[in-house]
This record gives structure tokens, sequence and C-alpha cells, in this order.
């Protein structure tokens, strides 16, 4: 057990000291925009929504025949009280980097149920 948590603090320090691989994007500059989430939960097999708070690039930095991709960062989920200082401290340049996708149909995004298909074909 002491083992294992030598482990995790060390994979946490060396988390914490690596620079941001996406700080030359400057997407921290952004504005950040409140989304509607959609998770996929298997079991049930349906999706989750929930409301957040991303900064996302405008335009995809690759694509394919299918689908655009966006450079995203997201806050944490905030906690339940609002003063909690430490996290609104923390800032846009430490919030975690994800991979937003966009199925597309003749040039827009695809919300049909094909759109939705393609989706829970990538989960």
């Amino acid at each position: 057990l002491k083992s294992l948590r030598e482990k995790i603090r060390r994979a946490a320090a060396k988390g914490i000291a690596e620079e941001d691989v996406w700080s030359k994007h400057d997407i921290p500059s952004l504005p950040a925009e409140r989304v509607v989430r959609h998770r996929y939960n298997p079991e049930t097999r349906q999706f989750i929504k929930d409301e957040t708070i991303v900064k996302i690039e405008k335009k995809p930095f690759t694509h394919g025949a299918m689908r655009h991709c966006f450079r995203m960062k997201k806050l944490a989920t905030p906690p339940a009280s609002a003063s909690n200082h430490r996290f609104h401290s923390y800032g846009w340049s430490r919030a975690s980097n994800y991979v937003a996708k966009c199925y597309m149909r003749r040039g827009n995004i695809d919300t049909s149920q094909s759109g939705v298909d393609a989706v829970l074909s990538d989960i």
C-alpha cells in the first residue's frame, strides 16, 4: 500500500511539473463558453447531459472525411461552495486538455441518428 501511494505521488508530481503540451496554441486566451456536454453511459445505453464551461478553438486542427477535431480545455466541475478560492485561482492554463469531435454531413454538424450512431461507434 505504501509503495502504491508513493507511485501515485511521483506520478502526480511529474504531471504537475510538466508543461502543457498545448501551451503554444494559447487556448486560455479564448473566451469561455457554457456548453451542454453529452456523455454516453454504456450501462444504460443513454446519453447524460450536464452543463460545463470550456474554451475551444474555433477552427478544427484536423479533419477527416466524416469529422472535425478541435482543441479544447475544460475546468474541473466547480465545488458546491462558490467561495472555494483554490478552485477559482487554478486557472485555464492548468485546465485539462480535451479533443472535441463533431461529425459532419454536407459541411454541417451532423445531429441525425446516423451521427449519433457514429459517435457511439467511437466509444
